[in-house]
C-alpha cells in the first residue's frame, strides 16, 4: 500500500494533476465492528452468506461478561459490541465489514484517481500507452491495509463528497471516524499554487497537513524521499545506540557476530522502516 500511495503521488505530478489524500482513523475499529444483529445480518447478506452461517454468527448476540479481581466476581453485564479478545471471527468479519462500507460509499460515484494501464509485460515502452484500445482503466478510490485507510480524490469537492458518503456508510455499520486523528493533504499540480484544503466531517474541519505517517512511511506534499530517509536514519540510530555498550563496544563479541546483530536489528529499519 505504501508503494501504491507513492505511485499515486508521482503519477499525479507527472500528469499535472491535483491529488487530495485523507488519512482516515477509525475509533476502536476492531472493538466496535460487530455492531448490532441487524448490522451483522445486512453485512453477511451482502456477501450472499448462507442462512445457517448467519445464524451461527448471530450466536454472538447476547453475550455476557464479568470481571474477576481479588478473588471476587462482578455481576454479569452485556457485551454490546465487538467480540472476545483473540476471537478468530474478528479479522474475518472486519474485512467483510470494511469491504461493504467502501462498496456502500462508492457504488454510485466516479470520484478517485483514474489509472490507465496495460498488462502486456512491456512496462518500459511508453509508446504502448498511446494505443488507447489496449489500455485498461481503474479508479483508485482508496488505499486500505487493515484499519489504515487513505481516501483519494482529484479535487477538494470530490474529497468532500467521498468523506460525506464514507461517514454515512460508517454510521450505517457502527463505525466512528476519529476526526482528531484524521488528516487531509493536498498535492498541487506542478506550477500551481498550494491552497489549504477545507474538508469537514460531521461539522468538524479536518486538520490539513503537509505530511503524515502511513504504515511507518512518511508521504509528504514535497513528493520526495527526504523526510522518509531522515525518519529511517533517526529510527535506525536509536536501535544502533540501544546496544552500543553491550554489543558494539564489547570486546568479547567478534566482528562477525556484531555484523550479524547489525543486519538483524539496524539494517531492517533502514530498509523497511
Amino acid at each position: 500500500m505504501v508503494f501504491a500511495a507513492r505511485q499515486l503521488q508521482e503519477k499525479c505530478q507527472e500528469q499535472n494533476s491535483n491529488l487530495y489524500m485523507t488519512s482516515m482513523d477509525l475509533t476502536k475499529a476492531f472493538n466496535s465492528q460487530l455492531g448490532g444483529p441487524l448490522a451483522k445480518k445486512r453485512i453477511m447478506a451482502k456477501f450472499s452468506c448462507a442462512d445457517k452461517f448467519i445464524a451461527m454468527i448471530q450466536q454472538h448476540d447476547g453475550m455476557l461478561a464479568h470481571i474477576v479481581g481479588d478473588g471476587k466476581s462482578s455481576e454479569p453485564f452485556p457485551v454490546t459490541s465487538g467480540v472476545k479478545q483473540g476471537c478468530v471471527l474478528a479479522p474475518t468479519f472486519f474485512n467483510m465489514m470494511v469491504s461493504v462500507v467502501f462498496t456502500d460509499t462508492f457504488h454510485d460515484c466516479d470520484t478517485g484517481i483514474d489509472i490507465n494501464y496495460h498488462t502486456d509485460g512491456k512496462l518500459l515502452n511508453l509508446r504502448r500507452l498511446q494505443a488507447k484500445m489496449k489500455l485498461q482503466e481503474v479508479t483508485v478510490h482508496d488505499l486500505l491495509f487493515a484499519d489504515d485507510c487513505f481516501l483519494n480524490a482529484k479535487s477538494e469537492s470530490d474529497m468532500q463528497w467521498s468523506m460525506d458518503h464514507f461517514s454515512s456508510a460508517c454510521d450505517n455499520f457502527g463505525l466512528t471516524i476519529n476526526t482528531k486523528k484524521t488528516e487531509v493533504m493536498h498535492h498541487p499540480a506542478p506550477g500551481k499554487t498550494y491552497v489549504e484544503p477545507i474538508i469537514t466531517v460531521n461539522g468538524q474541519t479536518l486538520q490539513a497537513v503537509d505530511k503524515f505517517t502511513y504504515l511507518s512511511s512518511t508521504p509528504s506534499c514535497a513528493v520526495h524521499s527526504d523526510n522518509e530517509t531522515d525518519a529511517r536514519i533517526a529510527k535506525a540510530s536509536v536501535a544502533f545506540n540501544r546496544v552500543h555498550a553491550n554489543v558494539w563496544e564489547y570486546r568479547g563479541i567478534s566482528q562477525h557476530t556484531k555484523l550479524k546483530v547489525y543486519k538483524v536489528t539496524v539494517l531492517p529499519i533502514l530498509v523497511y522502516a
